[in-house]
């Protein structure tokens, strides 16, 4: 537990020395994301002249879209990339005599972002709450649900991007399948639009996928639209999707370092 707290420790303070950046960053990406989805629903509501769509008011989606990028930063964590990188530089032959983990080492890190993150998504909810008139009200039983929540869909994202990303050890270049699994995650996790836009048939089909753990179901309870039997229902789910990569990874890991040779490609 030392040792894992000092890794975690120090995590954060990597995160605190360049404060400017990191804030910047997340105001690029909200506001970005937000902005083109004002706009964008904002005439789609003038076409159409109704006050709600699919169940959805203007007001309600655009919490919604505020949400997306402030969810995904919380489950996705620090960016992907960086074990394939340490596949093809070598990097990955000092980790191997550490007395830790090596994904346990990748996991603390990744653990220390998404808290960070989810002080930017409380702190983004609020002011939210604050200057736009909204049907929605926070309550400690709707963060009780959502906290768990974060944290499963943050594990399940760092094993099946770990996942992906362990095929550097056969192939030259992961970026693109790290690339097409955000896309992958954003469209059919309801990133992109919400799951209610979908036809019925493919919201059943995508119920069972572990792509709507981690950004609808998250938000969904935020917002209060999870009953407990649907809560517990969507955490084994999550669970079960964690450990089907969890073991299809360490299958990798056993099969990818006996050809690793540790200089690099």
């Amino acid at each position: 537990m030392n040792v894992a707290l000092s890794f975690y420790l120090m995590e954060l303070k990597k995160i605190i020395s360049y404060r400017a950046e990191f804030w910047l960053g997340f105001l690029g990406n909200v506001l970005s994301q937000f902005g083109v989805a004002f706009f964008l629903w904002k005439a789609i509501f003038a076409a159409r002249g109704g006050e709600s769509i699919q169940g959805y008011t203007f007001g309600a989606l655009m919490l919604y879209y505020l949400l997306v990028p402030l969810v995904e930063r919380v489950v996705y964590g620090q960016e992907m990339g960086y074990i394939s990188g340490e596949i093809y530089d070598g990097g990955l032959s000092r980790y191997l005599i550490y007395p830790v983990s090596y994904f346990r080492i990748k996991y603390l890190a990744h653990l220390a972002q998404s808290s960070v993150f989810l002080i930017q998504l409380m702190l983004g909810l609020a002011l939210f709450l604050a200057v736009f008139h909204s049907p929605f009200s926070l309550t400690w039983p709707a963060i009780g649900k959502t906290l768990p929540v974060l944290f499963c869909s943050g594990m399940l994202f760092f094993i099946f991007a770990i996942n992906l990303e362990m095929f550097a050890f056969w192939a030259d270049n992961v970026w693109s399948i790290t690339v097409l699994n955000r896309l992958a995650t954003h469209l059919l996790g309801g990133g992109l639009i919400p799951l209610a836009f979908f036809p019925k048939w493919a919201q059943t089909v995508l119920d069972w996928l572990p792509f709507t753990r981690l950004v609808s179901f998250p938000i969904r309870c935020l917002l209060g639209q999870v009953g407990n039997l649907e809560w517990i229902r969507g955490l084994g789910l999550t669970a079960a999707w964690a450990g089907i990569f969890a073991i299809s990874g360490s299958l990798l890991w056993r099969k990818g370092l006996k050809g690793y040779n540790g200089v690099g490609i």
